[in-house]
This record gives C-alpha cells, structure tokens and sequence, in this order.
C-alpha cells in the first residue's frame, strides 16, 4: 500500500493523472480483499493489486476509460462467475482520479511562452515547457521543463500526458515539427502561433503530406482570442483566455448583457 501512494504522489507531482482504485466489498470467493488498491495510469501501467487475474483487468480498462474520459470518480461492480472465473463470488471497487485535470504542454521558450507558463500556472494548470535551450529554464520557475529537441518528440513524447497543447517555437519549422507531433496526440486543444500567412504556408504543407482537413480542424490557428496587442504579456491572457473557453465550456459573451435583461 506504501508503494502504491508513494507513486501517486510522485506521478501527481509531475502533473500526470492516476487513478486510485480501492476495493470496497468483496463475496464469496473473490480473489481480492476489502482495501486493497490499485494505482492505474491512462497509459494502463499499474502499482499495486486487487487480486490480479481477469478481474483486475477489468478494474484497469475502466480505470483508464475514466481518466480519459475527464470523469473523476467511479464505481465498478464484478461478478466473477458471470465473467467466467470459476473462484465465484464477486467484489466492488470505487475509483478516484487523482492529480490535476489541466496539464498544458507550451513548445517553446519565448517571451509569450514566459508569459503564458506564469499565469497558467497561476489558474491552476500543470504547465511543461518544451525547448531545446536547457538555458531558458531559469525563465519557468512554475513550470516543468523539458529539453528536448524536434526530432526527440517522438521518442521523449513530452505531450503524453498534456490536456492541451501551445506551439510558439523560435521558428516555422520547428512550429511545423510540434504541430505535427501535436495531431498524433489525444489533446482537447492544440493552438499554433503565427500570422495567417504562415499559417496557411503550415497548413499547405501538412496537406500536401497526407493531413486530412479534419485533423487540421482542430488546430487553434491564429491562436488566442482577438482581445491582445501585440505585447507578450496581452497575447499570454489572450491564448489563456481560449484555453478557458474550451477547458470550461464556455460562451463568448458579456455577463454585463446578461445581468442587463434579468434587471
């Protein structure tokens, strides 16, 4: 069980979602006993038991289902007999989803970057900063920092655990090589920065490799909302500002409106 928190707590440091599984009920011949855990990663990596075998697999599949799915608890029932395990009986087990729902993964290390990692971090995410320059770091003192280079993404795969993604690299081909690592992941936001122009020139070269319009279509791209200047700072809360609306469901309105028509 020592082992089990222990990996909780480090894995949740680094900002990565685990869930943590423990059995509450068991009957007849369950191969497991009440307060047992498990910790599951979204990956299906595990530490600790609930009694091993078909049943715990069970337990891991809805395990990673439910961090995937942005829930933050569940329950599950097993019926072992009904599951074809000749021991009988059956157990429960409830599940909560541990460590921070906001991970932003920001490529680069600019000034918008700088920016950007202070005041997410600030509202709650878990920020990792992706550059090359292992110098850059003494700028994100809120902030993981990795040093990574473009073509190490895949092998390192910095975004693995990321929510959602910011590309703001030093130059348009290294923006180009993030934003193409950005699609193969399972992110609820990916935003690239870059006049429409560079944009379109980005765009026109993933197509013409094979990038459907419907990947493409997911790429926040001018990134951030059209409230900013042109300082870091303002472009910073702008792209938040985004980030937000999609993490939160929200509406691009005034709540002065709002408040107007209920008075």
């Amino acid at each position: 069980m020592n082992d089990v928190f222990t990996f909780v707590s480090k894995s949740t440091a680094e900002g990565k979602k685990v869930a943590l599984v423990t059995v509450i009920s068991t009957t007849g011949g369950s191969p497991a006993t009440p307060g047992q855990m498990i910790a599951v990663m979204a990956d299906g990596s595990t530490v600790g038991t609930v009694g091993g075998g078909f049943s715990e697999h069970l337990v891991k599949m809805k395990a990673v289902d439910v961090i995937k799915s942005g829930e933050s608890v569940f329950t599950l029932s097993i019926d072992h007999a009904k599951e074809g395990m000749v021991c009988g009986g059956s157990m429960e087990v409830f599940g909560n989803i541990i460590g921070n729902n906001s991970n932003l993964c920001i490529f680069g290390g600019g000034h918008i970057a700088q920016s950007l990692a202070a005041v997410a971090a600030q509202t709650g995410f878990y920020v990792t900063v992706v550059e090359d320059r292992p110098e850059f770091a003494e700028y994100f003192s809120t902030a993981g920092y990795c040093v990574c280079k473009p073509d190490e993404y895949e092998s390192i795969d910095p975004a693995g655990h990321a929510d959602f993604a910011v590309i703001c690299t030093r130059g348009h081909s290294t923006d180009d090589i993030a934003l193409r690592y950005c699609l193969t992941k399972d992110l609820k936001y990916i935003g690239m920065i870059g006049s429409k122009p560079k944009v379109k020139d980005v765009f026109e070269s993933l197509k013409s490799d094979g990038v459907t319009k419907e990947q493409l279509d997911r790429v926040y791209a001018p990134i951030g909302l059209d409230i900013a200047d042109a300082f870091p700072k303002e472009i910073a809360v702008a792209i938040l500002a985004e980030i937000l609306l999609i993490k939160n469901n929200g509406n691009l309105r005034h709540k002065k409106h709002e408040n107007s028509l209920q008075a």
